[in-house]
């Protein structure tokens, strides 16, 4: 970063010599490759079946939207469209798209950035389009454009297009809303809604998750499952820095998997791992102690739970609501937090993360209360405990928070068993509904109750769309539905309240914690930012290494 000129003007002269050095060595440096840790392997990459934050990584890395999320998570701002209007009552939304962005161009089945193609509004239908004909799982954040569901039953409907999505020219892009949806141009900063090459797609199919192209500052390299995967510099990406220098500074991010912790956090001591996200509880005094310098953490707009399955099992229907309700007064949050997650993860009494909006500070959730639980147990059939499996995924922070709730519930004579899954076998089950009781987390995709309260409760998005738990309750799925198309700001934020109310009643999940948000890098990783959205989420287009 440059020096403002007014500390020029009070340095004596023989300290003009350092300080020269000094404000060389902040201008950005081009190449080096940034060496970025995960766990897990990326489940997918194709942006049409990304759901999670892992995979979600990798599609910031080499693809592009129309529009992104601020760094502080209260708006939007352009990407691949310059500039937008709603007309018609919201019910119509022109897009202007940015000249001259274009596609890597691929080359003996690897996408090179040698100057591909102009991407067009013609791409964007089609990549849109195509979200339906791969049965995108996040497809139907988009079910409020007009044609959705022809399109969707084409087979039987004859449907050729999406009616609601038009080219008017080649820079131009519209949609047609059924109703005005207040979060539309938001939903559109969603990971899943970027642009693909038709004749890309169509000749990889299913195989484009291992052949994916884009137009985002880094293009795909090579992929070594459950080891790296590698990416290298777009040289034709649309940005540049303010000085007109062209982005990214980096010649390649390489996504590095290991499980164990342990082991990553001795890699970034010796200087193999550049950035480690997501600092695990158990080293989170000892980067206090020692790397502060180069730690951030912040909150994060996400909630990590614990899903009932409502719909079969030991917790399902309304004649289990007690034991569900039950799990939940036996919970100490807040002493779970400071004794495992070092005070990180504030107690969650509903979904909302605190900021958000529709956040309602009067919200009835479940204290901590051992004697509530165990009548609550009494009465739902179960004075003296069961047995239960509790699934978490490969991170040892859900271990460790699945064995202080052991302990805690056995209090009550329930005998819960923890089984440890990969990330992605977690998510199948959670797709198909073969989960009994799960850990599981959802941070936000976009900045209103809607991605929350209706993605992850309203009953036609069992299963893959969100509903993990698969919740059902009318009057809920009514309230959610209402808020969607009411104009009235307060009004949607009186019914996403009331709805959220009614789920916490019911005990669809054992309500944990909300996120917080780290990432620890190396001191040679300069103008690095994690926004509010997640450390996935981090631009790394214009962060460069300086060794």
């Amino acid at each position: 970063m440059k020096k403002h000129g007014l500390i020029l003007l009070t340095l004596a002269l023989g300290l003009s010599a350092l300080f020269a050095s000094v404000a060389f060595a902040d201008e950005p440096v081009m190449g080096g490759v940034l060496r970025w840790h995960e766990i897990n392997d990326p489940p997918k990459v194709d942006p049409a079946q990304v759901t999670d934050t892992t995979s979600s990584r990798v599609v910031y890395l080499m693809f592009d939207s129309l529009v992104e999320n601020d760094a502080d998570g209260k708006g939007v701002t352009p990407a691949l469209a310059e500039s937008w209007e709603g007309s018609d009552g919201g019910k119509v939304w022109t897009f202007h798209l940015r000249k001259g962005v274009h596609f890597h161009k691929e080359t003996e089945g690897q996408p090179t950035a040698n100057g591909g193609r102009e991407v067009k509004a013609a791409d964007w239908k089609y990549s849109f389009e195509r979200l339906v004909y791969e049965n995108s799982p996040r497809a139907y954040f988009l079910d409020m454009v007009k044609g959705y569901q022809d399109f969707i039953s084409r087979d039987e409907t004859g449907a050729k297009e999406w009616a609601g999505i038009k080219v008017v020219d080649d820079y131009t892009l519209q949609f047609e809303l059924e109703y005005p949806f207040a979060p539309f141009v938001a939903v559109l900063a969603y990971n899943t809604f970027v642009v693909v090459p038709k004749e890309d797609a169509e000749k990889w199919g299913k195989e484009f998750n291992f052949h994916p192209v884009g137009t985002g500052p880094f293009c795909f390299d090579k992929w070594d499952h459950d080891q790296k995967l590698a990416t290298k510099r777009n040289p034709d990406y649309w940005r540049k820095d303010d000085a007109g220098r062209q982005l990214p500074y980096l010649d390649g991010v390489e996504i590095v998997v290991i499980p164990d912790p342990t082991i990553t956090y001795e890699e970034y001591k010796k200087g193999n791992i550049d950035c480690y996200r997501d600092i695990p509880d158990e080293f989170y005094e000892d980067v206090q102690a020692n790397y502060k310098s180069v730690f951030q953490e912040r909150p994060q707009l996400g909630t990590y739970y614990y899903g009932f399955n409502n719909e079969m099992g030991d917790f399902a229907g309304p004649e289990k609501l007690k034991l569900r309700q039950a799990f939940n007064y036996a919970v100490d949050r807040a002493r779970i937090s400071d004794l495992v997650l070092n005070g990180r993860f504030p107690a969650a009494r509903g979904v909302l993360p605190p900021g958000f909006p529709g956040y309602n500070e009067n919200l009835k959730g479940y204290e901590y209360n051992p004697e509530k639980a165990k009548e609550l147990m009494k009465e739902s059939g179960y004075p003296d405990g069961f047995e239960v499996e509790l699934l978490v995924n490969n991170n040892p922070r859900h271990r460790a928070v699945g064995e202080a709730i052991q302990a805690q519930v056995a209090e009550l004579g329930i005998k819960m068993s923890i089984k440890v899954l990969d990330w992605g076998v977690m998510l199948d089950l959670c797709d198909r509904g073969e989960v009994n009781l799960f850990r599981m987390g959802w941070v936000v995709d976009y900045a209103d109750p809607d991605n929350f309260l209706y993605v992850l409760f309203h009953s036609s998005n069992k299963g893959a769309k969100g509903n993990y738990s698969r919740y059902s309750n009318p009057e809920f799925d009514k309230l959610v539905e209402q808020a969607r198309v009411d104009t009235d700001y307060a009004k949607r934020m009186e019914l996403y309240q009331k709805a959220e109310q009614i789920l916490v009643d019911d005990a669809a999940w054992l309500f944990l914690f909300h996120y917080s948000n780290s990432l620890l890098y190396q001191p040679w990783v300069k103008n690095i930012h994690m926004p509010a959205f997640g450390d996935y989420t981090t631009p790394l287009y214009n962060v460069w290494v300086q060794k």
